[in-house]
């Protein structure tokens, strides 16, 4: 009876991380194609914000542009915000312009849209590989994910429009403004009729100070957490190119308690021989919740012939190995991005 329960529990886990990986890539495949494709065909003008749309609280810029050919056009930006600085009436804007709508364009320049792409892609991939390769595939693993589909199917049946709020075809290219040439410019409002042309200013400078109290908190930390992940890649470069493979068994599964959420997290305590005939035990340093492992399975361990005892790991795999540093480098790299806009957007606020 325990053994079923485990293998539903690990199956559910396989399929769960399996639909993670499939929206995670889903999405992030979407964003990042998305924005290869506006860097790509858009067309490049100088615009000047006349003005912005507002909606409930958030501000969509309009801008003028002139194309090569002398003409001139409006465009709306296809994101919006809550934020007024840079948004003011007047202010001179790089643009990328949809080359099949000249009504929708986009700020040049900013890396945004691809870092919030590569944070939902990485991590798919990362939760197909675990789902293919940590979990073995049983036939309570195709059981688990009929289950799982059907539940995900019942779901969307509940949310599903009604029929007859559904919007036809042709009302939903004129709410995205799909196929059209001109821009209905009557709810086109310069931004000073919202917030006063002081208070745009003030805006301007306290976002500014808080911009140069942020950025050296984010470098400092994406200076760390590169160190951590250098520290990790030598740790796992080592092991990959020195270390020996062995035979191991989990002995134990020993339950720490989180220090926030609550709950506990289970590591593997891992028994094996090494080629110098010495048993060696070691905690994974890799905990889950559910446990990942039960006592008694069989797994291959990674570990250097000088210290067995403190560099040991289970060997997951190529990937999953180097996950933890790729991780890692993803949030530094992640934070040095977004220092690199803040600076920019500072350089720009005081223009």
């Amino acid at each position: 009876m325990f053994d079923l329960i485990f293998q539903g529990v690990q199956a559910w886990n396989q399929v769960g991380f399996f639909i993670g990986a499939v929206v995670c890539l889903g999405i992030g495949g979407l964003i990042l194609g998305n924005s290869v494709y506006w860097r790509v065909h858009a067309l490049r003008a100088q615009g000047t914000v006349i003005g912005v749309i507002a909606n409930g609280g958030t501000y969509t810029p309009v801008y003028r542009y002139t194309l090569a050919d002398g003409q001139s056009h409006v465009a709306k930006s296809d994101t919006g915000s809550s934020l007024v600085r840079g948004k003011e009436t007047g202010r001179v804007v790089p643009l990328m312009i949809s080359a099949h709508n000249p009504t929708q364009a986009r700020a040049a320049g900013g890396y945004l849209l691809d870092l919030i792409g590569l944070v939902f892609a990485l991590p798919g991939v990362l939760f197909g590989d675990i789902a293919l390769t940590a979990y073995p595939i049983t036939r309570m693993t195709w059981f688990m994910a009929a289950a799982m589909l059907l539940y995900l199917g019942e779901r969307a049946w509940r949310t599903f429009i009604p029929k007859g709020q559904r919007l036809s075809i042709e009302d939903w290219k004129k709410l995205h403004n799909i196929g059209e040439t001109t821009l209905d410019l009557s709810n086109v409002k310069p931004i000073e009729t919202f917030v006063s042309a002081p208070e745009v200013a003030q805006a301007r400078l306290q976002q500014t100070k808080s911009y140069r109290m942020i950025v050296p908190i984010l470098a400092a930390v994406a200076v760390l957490l590169l160190g951590i992940g250098v520290y990790q890649s030598m740790k796992i470069s080592r092991l990959e190119t020195q270390g020996l493979r062995a035979q191991g068994q989990v002995v134990r599964m020993n339950s720490e308690s989180r220090s926030s959420g609550g709950g506990y997290t289970y590591y593997p305590v891992v028994r094996f021989r090494t080629a110098a005939n010495t048993t060696v035990e070691f905690k994974d340093s890799v905990g889950t919740n559910p446990p990942s492992h039960r006592t008694g399975d069989k797994v291959t361990v990674l570990y250097l012939p000088g210290d067995p005892q403190r560099q040991a790991i289970i060997d997951r795999g190529f990937v999953l190995n180097w996950a933890i540093p790729g991780v890692v480098f993803l949030f530094a790299a992640g934070l040095a991005m977004l220092c690199v806009t803040l600076r920019r957007q500072m350089k720009v606020a005081v223009v």
